[in-house]
């Protein structure tokens, strides 16, 4: 049974799964050339808080992967309703998990396949993340199926 945590912030709560590979991951993994490496993967839950009140239902749930060879973390947005979920909220949730597990870059992955994400590859752009360089995205998703963007982790020296 895979191991199931709680991270708690102000305004939200999101709790976290590690999970165990499976072929669909596989497939992701090869895409996305990260097949042969130290990778622990995620499933993560956002859970929004209004006043004390919690939600009874997750807000969204998001597929991450930890390369910790690299310190890189890959957050997958695979389907419209993922992509429907990445609340502001949600975001800070994911961003905030990614440098707890010590990632010293992040990157989004949206599957080609989604249609018109103009506008959410604006919001990340906004908060830092830059888009791949077509060349850049071929070092990473060999077959070219996401649209990628990266930022890289500040510590807290940094800042």
């Amino acid at each position: 049974m895979p191991e199931t945590t709680q991270a708690k912030g102000s305004e939200s709560q999101t709790a976290y799964k590690t999970l165990k590979r499976t072929p669909s991951d596989e497939i992701l993994l090869t895409e996305l050339a990260l097949d042969e490496k130290n990778i622990t993967i995620y499933d993560i839950t956002s859970v929004i808080l209004v006043g004390e009140k919690e939600s009874k239902e997750p807000h969204g749930s998001f597929k991450c992967f930890m390369d910790h060879d690299e310190k890189k973390f890959y957050i997958e947005i695979a389907t419209t309703k993922t992509l429907q979920a990445l609340t502001q909220s949600a975001t800070l949730n994911l961003l905030s998990f990614a440098e707890t597990v010590g990632a010293e870059k992040i990157y989004v992955c949206y599957r080609k396949s989604l249609g018109d994400i103009r506008y959410y590859l604006k919001t990340f752009m906004f908060i830092g993340f830059q888009q791949l360089t077509e060349e850049e995205q071929k070092e990473i998703s060999m077959t070219q199926t996401h649209f990628l963007l990266s930022e890289d982790v500040l510590g807290d020296e940094e800042c």
